[in-house]
């Protein structure tokens, strides 16, 4: 008799824990980047990239509910965390961020740099060229034009630093071949540490493509919130972030199944 009653009760024990943890949703673009975001498309591919393993780590770490990773559009990702579509978001630093988000604050209530993944904006250009080896790079591209990935936060960094900006190329393939077609002199994009595309530009592009020693500038990344799932999670919100800037030197050793055997 007492078997029946007990099966019932773990049941539904089970079903209001579910009902009590909904699925957390981490939003990223829908472009292939590697080796941080693989694949097209809505699909998360396997492996994902780096930047993916990262936060799998951080939410298994920190978040006790289940998590799914959604792909969208690049431009459609900030208005869907604005609306609470989804619940995160990688997002760059940039001269203006939008009002609407949460990011780590300091006691002052200051944008927290100390718990951002610092990044280093570099650039790839052609070997032909044979630019030198300690060429600097963002007096080199003054007046000159460069490709970047569509939406990406700096356009208005280079472009007050009197260089030229085509942010039409999609993804990186698109960029690259810009380049090859001699319609940029150069490709930006966003890396952890500088040497960590290498491997994946070396595979992709061949030898004819080089990556400049010198970065254009520095940056960080946030895993950004909206203020009603930081209102209604903050500790949970507090704990990711903590994690992730303690564990920022756990992206080499995840980087190193993406780089060429």
């Amino acid at each position: 008799m007492f078997r029946p009653v007990l099966l019932v009760l773990a049941l539904f024990s089970v079903a209001s824990t579910h009902a009590a943890c909904p699925t957390v949703r981490i939003g990223y673009m829908d472009q292939d980047r590697p080796p941080y975001w693989l694949g097209a498309g809505a699909e998360v591919a396997e492996p994902p990239g780096v930047a993916v393993d990262y936060l799998r780590a951080a939410a298994a770490a920190s978040i006790p509910c289940p998590v799914q990773f959604v792909r969208m559009p690049g431009g459609r990702l900030r208005l869907a965390l604005q609306s609470g579509a989804i619940d995160y978001l990688p997002i760059e630093e940039r001269a203006e961020l939008p009002a609407e988000i949460v990011l780590p604050r300091d006691r002052n209530g200051t944008l927290d740099r100390n718990r951002a993944i610092h990044t280093s904006i570099i650039v790839l250009v052609r070997a032909g060229d044979q630019l030198p080896a300690d060429v600097v790079t963002p007096r080199y591209f003054q007046g000159r034009m460069m490709g970047v990935p569509f939406g990406a936060p700096y356009v208005a960094a280079l472009r007050d630093a009197g260089i030229k900006v085509d942010e039409g190329g999609r993804d990186l393939d698109s960029n690259i071949g810009k380049l090859r077609l001699k319609r940029v002199d150069g490709v930006a994009i966003t890396v952890g540490a500088v040497g960590d595309m290498d491997s994946a530009i070396a595979e992709r592009y061949g030898n004819d493509i080089v990556r400049l020693r010198m970065p254009l500038f520095s940056s960080n990344i946030w895993l950004a919130t909206n203020p009603n799932y930081y209102a209604a999670h903050r500790e949970q919100v507090e704990s990711v972030w903590t994690w992730m800037v303690t564990h920022q030197n756990e992206l080499g050793g995840m980087l190193a199944k993406y780089s060429r055997k």
